[in-house]
């Protein structure tokens, strides 16, 4: 077996024929794949590339180079060109742009939770310039894997601050594009809603209401039809959200409702109803209510 140590926390085995990765001893993921090699000098990194995620765009390897690439290349060979990648990595403090990002954040979670201190400061770094960035789908692939726990509430409560004015404008200006069409883009709807309700239910933000009062007069009542059937039926098990927060949340946006947009009883007459039992899913509903009014 190879074994190469990058430091306390971190190595690299040959087993098997299989480059492991482990973390305190521990596996923690298998290489499948090489992209490149990156060599150790940062004034060289910067001429080769921006980041490993660019490079796997551009060659179109996304991670997955077919098989006939890989098989002239022997195990040992693989196993140090892994070796030298990370090292790499960990050499320019972890830099994120030198590891695809379906790697590098795994990583710095696990390494952070191992207690590296260089890979906490990364990760705090890290998932501040993705949140800021304002883009859906690094700010939800952040949601989804509770990264924003690696915050503090006082971290938490400044970089949502600071951050609001851009994701509030990025998700107004999608949704001013999608509820032209809200059947067609239904599944990115209820992204975005996904991401706005535990924006405000896990972490106390207030982005349902800011997003509401930022759209367009003619946009926001199709969003708001659409809010309405997503909150009344939506379950939050799977984020641990208490139900007396949600509660308390759900019944200060009706009162919103009610008072901005008398228009809407008879949306809250049908839920009230029982048109939509409990033979009709989650999808099917916010379906209807696209269509109802």
């Amino acid at each position: 077996m190879l074994k190469f140590k990058i430091n306390k926390y971190l190595d690299l085995r040959l087993e098997n024929g299989k480059t492991n990765i482990y973390i305190n001893n521990e596996l923690f993921m298998h290489c499948k794949y090489l992209i490149l090699n990156i060599p150790s000098g940062k004034n060289e990194i910067s001429k080769v590339i921006n980041s490993i995620d660019e490079a796997a765009e551009i060659f179109d390897c996304s991670m997955e180079f077919q098989n006939d690439n890989i098989t002239s290349i022997s195990p040992e060979a693989q196993f140090w060109g892994h070796c030298s990648n990370l090292q790499a990595w960990y050499e320019n403090n972890y830099n994120t742009n030198l590891l695809h990002s379906n790697l590098a954040f795994p990583l710095l979670k696990k390494l952070s939770d191992a207690g590296d201190r260089m890979a906490k400061n990364v990760i705090k770094d890290e998932i501040a310039k993705r949140f800021e960035g304002g883009h859906l789908n690094s700010v939800n692939f952040l949601l989804e894997n509770n990264y924003f726990n690696y915050l503090n509430k006082e971290e938490q409560e400044c970089l949502f601050n600071q951050s609001s004015t851009k994701l509030t404008e990025n998700i107004c200006h999608l949704l001013e594009l999608l509820l032209e069409d809200p059947l067609i883009y239904y599944w990115k709807i209820t992204l975005i809603l996904d991401i706005i309700s535990l924006l405000t239910l896990k972490y106390n933000n207030n982005y349902f209401f800011q997003i509401i009062e930022n759209l367009p007069e003619e946009i926001q009542g199709r969003f708001v039809k659409k809010a309405i059937f997503y909150l009344n039926y939506k379950e939050f098990k799977d984020s641990k959200i208490p139900y007396g927060r949600f509660f308390i949340f759900f019944e200060k946006f009706l009162n919103f409702i009610y008072k901005s947009y008398p228009q809407f009883y008879k949306s809250f007459e049908l839920l009230s109803s029982g048109f939509m039992d409990a033979s009709l899913s989650l999808d099917d509903k916010l379906s209807y209510g696209t269509v109802l009014f």
